[in-house]
């Protein structure tokens, strides 16, 4: 999505490498996901989470066009937003607001929010702002990957086959989408 986004708003000239580590990753991300889930998603859910990209893609396009801002001051505009649109969103559906009690949990939460959210931004505005929106925006098909070999270390997961296939599929999508130089246009060299 974000190459899409980043050829049509002119930000980005088509490369038929990061289309194919595109397709490529995706693929892996699909085998890993449908590896991992006991039934289907529903049509919502789904949903859900190609506007979720989407809305990712475009953000990755955008940072791109506007002039620098300190990372800092980007992130706590945008996690206040987005805490602000989660607690409107709750009232509305009344959900109860609880405070956690237990240490695990708080734990959790303060890791989440310093490494998890700040940390990971920081690093991927780094990233973006060195490199196209397209090839940035490949580091979000690794988490899958990162997250299951992470649990089989700690929680002693199993690793199956459905992860090795897909993730190979990732790891050779994000080579030729994103680390594979890539050749220079005629008459530059």
């Amino acid at each position: 999505m974000t190459l899409l986004l980043a050829i049509v708003e002119r930000q980005e000239r088509f490369d038929a490498a990061p289309l194919a580590g595109g397709v490529l990753a995706l693929a892996g991300v699909a085998i890993l996901s449908g590896s991992a889930l006991p039934s289907p998603l529903p049509l919502l859910s789904l949903l859900a989470a190609l506007g979720s990209a989407l809305c990712f893609a475009q953000a990755a396009v955008l940072v791109r066009f506007l002039p620098p801002v300190h990372a800092v001051t980007m992130n706590a505009v945008g996690m206040s937003a987005g805490a602000i649109a989660l607690i409107v969103a709750a009232l509305l559906v009344g959900e109860t607001r609880a405070l956690p009690s237990a240490a695990d949990t708080w734990n959790a939460v303060l890791y989440l929010a310093t490494f998890g959210s700040i940390g990971v931004f920081l690093l991927y505005l780094y990233v973006l702002r060195r490199w196209d929106a397209s090839r940035a925006a490949y580091s979000f098909v690794l988490i899958p990957v990162v997250t299951v070999i992470l649990s089989a270390w700690l929680d002693e997961e199993p690793i199956g086959k459905g992860f090795l296939l897909g993730g190979s599929f990732v790891l050779v999508g994000v080579y030729v989408g994103a680390l594979r130089s890539r050749r220079a246009p005629a008459g530059t060299g």
